[in-house]
C-alpha cells in the first residue's frame, strides 16, 4: 500500500506546478474572493416584515426606530401579506405588533404584545428579532417610570415617560451584563452558517469530488496498459494496489477541501467552536461521498462512461441542492447542507 503512496508522490513530485495548482486552487480563490463576499454581505440588508396593529405612537416608534437599524430591510405589510411573505421565503420573518400594543405597555406588561413569524429555514431574522426587542424594553421600561411617577407624585405620566427616555441616549444608562454559561447548561441546535459560506463551502465540496473522481482515470489506464495483470501475476493479489488507489483518492480529496474550508472559517472570522463544528462534518459527508463512490466505481466495471457519470453527479449534486428542487436525501451535497 505504501509502495503505491510513494508511486503517486513521485509522479507529484515530477509536476510540482500542476500538484500544487490543484491543490492550492481552492484556497486562491477563497483569497481572491473573499473581499467580494465580505462586502456583499455587509450591504445586503435582511428583509423583514412588521405588521402594525395598533397604529399607536408607541408602536409608530417602534417600527421607525427599527427601521433605523443596520442591516434590515423593514417592509410594511397586512398580517395576511405578512404570512404569506415567510412562506414563500421573500423575508426572513414577520412581526406582528398586536392591537393594544400601546394601552398593553401602559399597564407594565410586555407578554404578548408582538408575534414572531418565521418558517424553518430563516436565519438571519435574528438581526430584526433584537432590535425589535430592544425597543419594547425601552418603551416599556420607560411607561413603568411614567406609571410609577405617575402614581407617587404629581408627576404626569408622559413627563416621566419622557424623563426615563433621555437616559438612552446616546448609550443606555444601564446595559445588560451577560454571564457566559456552560454549553451543558443549554440544549443547542446546529450553528447556521450565512448563506454566502454554505455556497462556497459546497463548491469545494464539488472540487474536491471531482478531483477524487478524475483521479480514477488512473485505474482505467493501468488496466487498459497491463500493468494491472502484470501486478496480477507478479504479486498474486491486487489488494494492496487498489487499497493503496483507495487511500490516495481520500487524501487527495481531504488535501483540496480541508485547508480551503479552514482558509474561508479564519478569514470571515468564524469562531472556533463553529469552524471545528462544520470542518468536522464536512470532512465526514466527504469520506463518506468518496467511498461510495469508489465501491461504485469498481462495482460498476471501472469503464471510462463511469467518469463521466460521477461528475454528472457530483455537478447535479450541487446544482439540485443549491436550487432546492427536492429530492435532497439523494444528493451528498444536501447532506453536507442539512447538518444535523
Amino acid at each position: 500500500m505504501l509502495t503505491y503512496l510513494s508511486l503517486h508522490l513521485n509522479k507529484w513530485k515530477k509536476r510540482p506546478g500542476l500538484a500544487l495548482f490543484i491543490l492550492l486552487f481552492p484556497i486562491l480563490v477563497t483569497i481572491l474572493s473573499y473581499p467580494f463576499f465580505q462586502k456583499a454581505a455587509e450591504e445586503t440588508a435582511v428583509p423583514v416584515a412588521i405588521v402594525d396593529e395598533d397604529e399607536s405612537s408607541y408602536s409608530t416608534t417602534v417600527v421607525r426606530r427599527v427601521r433605523e437599524a443596520e442591516r434590515l430591510h423593514v417592509l410594511s405589510m397586512s398580517s395576511p401579506e405578512a404570512v404569506e411573505s415567510v412562506q414563500k421565503g421573500q423575508v426572513e420573518a414577520a412581526f406582528i405588533i398586536k392591537k393594544g400594543f400601546q394601552d398593553t405597555l401602559q399597564n407594565g406588561e410586555v407578554e404578548e404584545t408582538i408575534t414572531w413569524v418565521r418558517s424553518n429555514e430563516s436565519t438571519l431574522d435574528v438581526f430584526a428579532k433584537e432590535a425589535i426587542g430592544a425597543e419594547l424594553m425601552r418603551i416599556s421600561l420607560n411607561a413603568k417610570a411614567g406609571n410609577t411617577l405617575e402614581q407617587s407624585s404629581s408627576v404626569s405620566f408622559e413627563k416621566g415617560f419622557q424623563y426615563a427616555d433621555q437616559f438612552w441616549e446616546p448609550e443606555p444608562l444601564f446595559q445588560m451584563d451577560f454571564k457566559k454559561g456552560s454549553s451543558e447548561d443549554v440544549a443547542q441546535g446546529p450553528v447556521p452558517l450565512a448563506s454566502w459560506q454554505m455556497v462556497t463551502v459546497a463548491l469545494y465540496f464539488l472540487y474536491a469530488w471531482l478531483v477524487a473522481i478524475l483521479f480514477l482515470r488512473t485505474l482505467i489506464r493501468d488496466e487498459e496498459a497491463g500493468r494491472l495483470q502484470r501486478i496480477r501475476i507478479t504479486q498474486y493479489t491486487t489488494y494492496s494496489y487498489f487499497a493503496g488507489h483507495f487511500l490516495v483518492m481520500i487524501v487527495l480529496g481531504i488535501g483540496t477541501f480541508l485547508p480551503a474550508a479552514i482558509a474561508l472559517f479564519f478569514l470571515s472570522s468564524t469562531s472556533v467552536p463553529v469552524n471545528a463544528e462544520w470542518s468536522g462534518w464536512a470532512m465526514a459527508v466527504l469520506v463518506t461521498t468518496l467511498v461510495i463512490t469508489w465501491f461504485l466505481f469498481l462495482g460498476l466495471g471501472r469503464k471510462r462512461w463511469t467518469i463521466i457519470l460521477f461528475i454528472a453527479l457530483a455537478v447535479g449534486s450541487f446544482t439540485l441542492t443549491i436550487a432546492d428542487l427536492g429530492w435532497t436525501l439523494a444528493w451528498p451535497h444536501s447532506w453536507l447542507i442539512h447538518k444535523p
